[in-house]
C-alpha cells in the first residue's frame, strides 16, 4: 500500500491533462482521543484531475502540528483511550478518488481513498503513559525510562464529503469533512520503578513490541479550487 500511494501521486502529477486545476486550503484535524492539530504554512495544495463530469482524483500534500494522539496494540488491560503521542510534525501524502454531482453552481464530492504520513520528532507524553501505566497494575507511583521511535511512516484509508460553490467563472470555494483511519507501529520498550499503597517498591521492565500510533479523527476542510 505505501508503494501504491507514492507511485500513484507521482503518476496523477506527472500525467495531468487539460482539466487541471489545483485547490488551495486550511485543514484542521481532530484526532480521535487526542488533541486539536492545526496546519502548517504554506497549507494544504492539491491537484485535482478530472475524468469527465462525474468523476475526478486528486493527488495532495499537506503538514500538520498534531498536538496529541492515542494508540493502540497494548493488552487490555490497558487504557490507551487518551493522548500519548504529542507534539510532532506529520508530512501527508493523500490520493483521493471522488464521485462528483455536477449542479449549475454548487457540486458535491463523495470521496475515498489512501494517504501516507511521515511523523517527525515524535513524543511519547510521559505522564500519561504512567498514568496509564499505573492504572493498569494498581501502583501508587509509577516512573519509567522509555525507548522508542520517534520518527516513522505510516498509511491508512480516508473517507468523506465535500461542497463547493461557484464564487465567480475561475474560482469555487469549498468545505469538506474526512474521516481518517490509519496507524504507525510505534514499538514500546523500557523499565520501570512503582510502588504499591502498602509502600513495596517494585522494578522491572516493559515491551510492547505491537503498540501504534492511532491515525484516526475527523479533518474538517476550507478553502479554494482555481481554475
Amino acid at each position: 500500500m505505501k508503494r501504491f500511494l507514492f507511485l500513484s501521486v507521482i503518476l496523477s502529477v506527472i500525467f495531468l491533462n487539460s482539466a487541471f486545476s489545483q485547490t488551495v486550503g486550511f485543514s484542521y484535524f481532530f484526532p480521535k482521543y487526542g488533541h486539536f492539530s492545526n496546519p502548517v504554512a504554506p497549507v494544504n495544495f492539491s491537484l485535482p484531475i478530472k475524468a469527465g463530469n462525474f468523476f475526478q482524483i486528486s493527488p495532495g500534500i499537506g503538514m500538520y502540528n498534531i498536538g496529541g494522539m492515542s494508540m493502540a496494540g497494548f493488552p487490555e488491560i490497558y487504557n490507551s483511550k487518551r493522548a500519548l503521542i504529542g507534539p510532532f510534525q506529520s508530512l501527508e501524502l493523500t490520493l483521493l478518488p471522488a464521485v462528483v454531482l455536477p449542479f449549475k453552481s454548487v457540486k458535491i464530492y463523495f470521496v475515498g481513498g489512501v494517504f501516507g504520513f511521515f511523523g517527525f520528532n515524535q513524543k511519547l507524553i510521559q505522564g500519561e503513559f504512567n498514568n496509564m501505566m499505573s492504572e493498569a497494575n494498581n501502583y501508587s507511583s509509577f516512573d519509567s525510562q522509555a525507548d522508542y521511535k520517534n520518527n516513522g511512516f505510516g498509511c491508512g484509508y480516508i473517507y468523506g464529503i465535500k461542497l463547493s460553490f461557484k464564487v465567480n467563472k475561475k474560482t469555487w470555494g469549498y468545505i469538506g469533512a474526512n474521516y481518517y483511519t490509519g496507524s504507525q507501529l510505534i514499538k514500546i520498550n523500557g523499565s520501570y520503578i512503582a510502588t504499591t499503597d502498602a509502600a513495596t517498591i517494585s522494578t522491572g521492565n516493559f515491551n510492547f513490541s505491537e503498540s501504534g500510533l492511532m491515525y484516526q479523527g475527523l479533518q474538517i476542510s476550507i478553502g479554494a479550487i482555481l481554475k
